[in-house]
């Protein structure tokens, strides 16, 4: 998870959501272990007939970890990492991502069309909700943050938010 952080400076507000190093390379080494069923199963046992119930069993089996560890290496490669700019000097709004294997893209909106910055949940059904922050554009875009296992701090980075835009709109 990419925890949001906000950065503050007198004419700017940054939340960063980056995912770190070690959790792409935790999420990397972890797409190893289920790696070890097909070699246990299918390597490892030197099947003499492959037309075997068992053996269809241990290639379903086989494919499900190989399926799990794709999807895990992909978590490591293509984990997105964010940032959000609101910059008073330039009276802008930007948005960028980017991952290891996707190329950065870059969003540049004028500040006065923030219309709204919320609270966004998502519910989990295996685990505690998820907190973003949701900020809204006048034409319907919406952009999000990082996600947090806590609401008051996604509460406290919107209120600084909404107290910055209060500040240029005086």
């Amino acid at each position: 998870m990419s925890h949001p952080e906000l950065i503050e400076r007198m004419d700017c507000l940054k939340i960063r959501s980056r995912m770190r190093g070690g959790m792409r390379i935790l999420l990397a080494a972890l797409g190893l272990f289920p790696l070890l069923a097909p070699y246990e199963l299918l390597i490892k046992i030197e099947w003499e007939h492959f037309v075997n119930p068992f053996f269809f069993l241990a290639a379903f089996i086989s494919a499900g970890a190989t399926a799990l560890s794709a999807f895990l290496f992909f978590a490591a490669v293509a984990g997105l990492s964010s940032k959000i700019v609101f910059d008073k000097h330039t009276a802008t709004f930007s948005y960028s991502s980017e991952a290891p294997v996707v190329r950065r893209t870059r969003q540049v909106q004028p500040l006065s069309n923030v219309c709204s910055t919320e609270v966004g949940v998502r519910d989990w059904s295996d685990s505690a909700p998820t907190y973003h922050l949701s900020i809204t554009m006048k034409d319907g875009t919406v952009f999000e943050s990082g996600s947090s296992w806590s609401r008051e701090k996604i509460e406290w980075i919107r209120g600084r938010i909404d107290q910055f835009l209060a500040a240029i709109d005086e």
